[in-house]
């Protein structure tokens, strides 16, 4: 007797589809992932596919979502772990740029990808005016400005403006992350630029007075 394919749920359904829009995507670019060829790639009909999203836009952004969810979990780890705040804010980028240079092709989509109507569900920030539930990717900015208010109400950073400074650390991990990634191969020593960046970044945000400030070399007087 042949055996009985048991049906998907439409959790499971969801998935799959999710699956195989990443794949695609990661095996030919954005233009690859189109609704026919995800539901070929599924082995569902086209008409069928809209039964669980309703275009291209909701697949890519519940790709997206998944990224930003398995971010927010790598943050929430090192906020669990027992060290010193400047120190778990330093991992807290490590792990982002980590996140990034994991899963290239999902960064490019968040972050180095222009799709109409897209931003919107991966901004850094809710807009006031608009009732709605945040983003995961607006929660896991969320989790970075709350470090950073944290620190510089505990005098640890230098005094100013949390968001700007917040914005400055994400920038400076999102400068890593999309050189590494666009220009696989070019550098010759990775790992000593993502040491060195986060170095910077933290230097420049700690207090003139701060112990922790490492001092830079001092630059040798040309000979005479």
């Amino acid at each position: 007797m042949p055996r009985r394919i048991r049906r998907l749920s439409p959790a499971e359904r969801r998935l799959q589809i999710i699956d195989a829009a990443r794949a695609l995507f990661a095996e030919g670019g954005l233009a690859q992932v189109t609704m026919r060829n995800i539901a070929r790639h599924v082995g569902i009909t086209q008409a069928a596919i809209y039964q669980h999203f309703e275009d291209k836009e909701a697949v890519l952004f519940a790709i997206a979502d998944g990224f930003f969810a398995q971010l927010i979990e790598r943050m929430q780890r090192r906020l669990a772990e027992d060290m010193a705040p400047l120190d778990r804010l330093r991992a807290m980028m490590r792990g982002y740029i980590e996140a990034g240079l994991a899963r290239p092709e999902e960064y490019r989509l968040v972050f180095m990808t222009d799709i109409p109507g897209f931003k919107r569900h991966v901004g850094l920030r809710v807009d006031p005016s608009e009732d709605a539930e945040p983003s995961t990717g607006q929660l896991a900015f969320a989790i970075l400005e709350e470090q950073v208010r944290a620190l510089v109400r505990a005098r640890l950073i230098r005094p100013g403006d949390a968001e700007i400074t917040a914005e400055a650390i994400w920038a400076a991990g999102h400068g890593v992350v999309s050189l590494l990634i666009t220009h696989v191969g070019f550098l010759w020593a990775p790992e000593k630029l993502i040491d060195a960046q986060i170095e910077m970044i933290f230097n420049g945000i700690l207090p003139d007075d701060s112990l922790a400030r490492r001092k830079a070399p001092q630059a040798r007087s040309p000979k005479a």
